[in-house]
């Protein structure tokens, strides 16, 4: 079900109405809404202010349907909408707590703001690279110590975005995404609750458990660059901006300064040399970044 805005879908809000959409994709039915028209918005932030949620919809519980409700006005995605998530978070707990589990800040006033680039860009492979997408950089030149937090054999940095591609608010020394070669311990390494660093230095003490064991041979470092805005490609490796492409219907945002990190972007480790799965990259204003790993 997810995708744009599907008019016949959405004419309505009515608990049976919702409850067909939880139904047919748990984890992305609330991206149906994305860029629905002003009336439309209105109508359904009018049904969260009528039965807002007590609690947030949680893993293991049935469907909540008045939560379904604000998690389809987040999947709007429009200034409409942001508008409408700012009164209704200020006045409902609940409404916040899901605002920041999307990726949504809601300040003292005014209207909730996004913490990620709306518009995401898709990364490909190329015959000829964007110099802004470096792959497979030497991590001591990230990291002082780059070394994995459990294992003696040093990180890799598959992907360095230049600060050309962040969010101006969090540009310094790019963005790097880190993952583990280590034929024993990769999965355990890559997988921890999150790898989290500011300033070359990462947030948790090592204890290290593994030896480490190189692969072997070395990946070939890819060529990439961004496809057009809103192309879809069959050779995507990551993307940057945009919001997570959560398999999960109950997401967790990481929080720093307060407020949601902005997302960077999602690389697929499995194209290289990882484990699989995704890795999502986050950062803040206060010069902290984390990555959280998902494996489906």
């Amino acid at each position: 079900m997810s995708g744009r805005y599907r008019g016949a879908v959405l004419e309505d809000f009515t608990d049976a109405a919702v409850a067909r959409l939880v139904g047919a994709d748990r984890a992305g039915f609330w991206r149906t809404s994305e860029h629905a028209p002003d009336e439309l918005v209105d109508r359904l932030a009018d049904r969260v202010a009528e039965s807002p949620p007590v609690d947030p919809w949680r893993r293991g519980s049935p469907a909540d349907i008045d939560s379904a409700r604000v998690d389809l006005l987040l999947g709007a995605d429009t200034d409409r909408s942001l508008a409408h998530l700012g009164q209704l978070a200020r006045s409902f707990d609940a409404v916040r707590q899901m605002c920041g589990a999307r990726g949504v800040w809601v300040p003292a006033d005014g209207p909730a703001r996004r913490r990620y680039l709306p518009q995401g860009r898709t990364i490909v492979t190329a015959r000829t690279a964007d110099p802004r997408l470096t792959t497979f950089v030497d991590p001591g030149s990230v990291f002082e110590d780059p070394r994995g937090l459990g294992c003696a054999l040093p990180l890799s940095v598959p992907l360095l975005v230049s600060d050309a591609l962040l969010p101006a608010v969090v540009r310094g020394g790019g963005h790097a995404f880190v993952l583990s070669l280590c034929s024993e311990c990769d999965a355990d390494e890559d997988v921890r609750i999150g790898y989290g660093w500011a300033f070359g230095r990462f947030d948790e003490e090592r204890v290290e458990s593994c030896p480490g064991h190189p692969p072997d041979g070395d990946p070939e470092p890819p060529r990439l660059r961004l496809a057009p805005a809103g192309e879809r490609r069959w050779d995507d490796v990551g993307r940057l901006g945009g919001r997570p492409a959560w398999s999960q219907a109950f997401p967790r945002w990481p929080v720093c300064c307060g407020r949601p990190m902005w997302f960077v972007g999602q690389l697929q480790a499995g194209e290289f040399g990882g484990v699989g799965g995704a890795i999502c990259g986050f950062r803040c204003e206060c010069g902290r970044a984390t990555q959280i790993r998902q494996i489906t």
